[in-house]
């Protein structure tokens, strides 16, 4: 893994590792700590793409989902009646497939009014970790979409993030 190779340089300290994504970033966020579960101390993410089989038919952009888990070939399989094959190949693809495996504590950072990342997507992962006992932290903001760009929610949402990583990496 990329992440070894970095600390055996010694460019990086394993107690100091956090990871932090939005959008995609946060699918590829959740994704690494669900697959590599002892490796970050603290995560956020931003609206993140937790769970594909619960987004395609209610995100603005499904045909992008298509593209997501069969490259290429979504622009052949897309179709707005997922088969209950392809929603099995998403979820097989998805973050939550492995949130059983997740320890890592995780800031999540969600826009009530995101119809690219519906904020159940987040709520679902948020709320599989926190039974599983995982420290967790879930900040809505009720007037953003997608981007959760008005000025005083980007704000707190990266003040959040600065002051989630320090808890958890000092």
């Amino acid at each position: 893994m990329a992440i070894d190779h970095v600390i055996d340089l010694g460019l990086a300290s394993p107690s100091k590792l956090a990871v932090l994504g939005g959008s995609h970033g946060g699918f590829l966020t959740t994704h690494l700590i669900g697959q590599a579960q002892y490796k970050f101390v603290a995560a956020a993410a931003r609206n993140p793409v937790c769970n594909l089989t619960l987004i395609v038919g209610t995100t603005d952009i499904p045909d992008w989902r298509y593209a997501e888990v069969y490259a290429c070939e979504g622009q052949n399989s897309f179709t707005d009646a997922p088969s209950a094959e392809h929603l099995t190949f998403f979820q097989s693809k998805s973050p939550i497939a492995h949130v059983s495996k997740v320890k890592t504590p995780t800031l999540f950072l969600l826009g009530a009014q995101d119809l690219r990342v519906p904020v159940s997507t987040g709520l679902q992962y948020a709320r599989a970790l926190k039974e599983k006992g995982v420290p967790i932290k879930v900040i809505v903001f009720p007037n953003d979409t997608h981007a959760i760009e008005r000025l005083q929610s980007d704000f707190e949402s990266f003040l959040s993030i600065g002051v989630w990583f320090k808890k958890y990496l000092s």
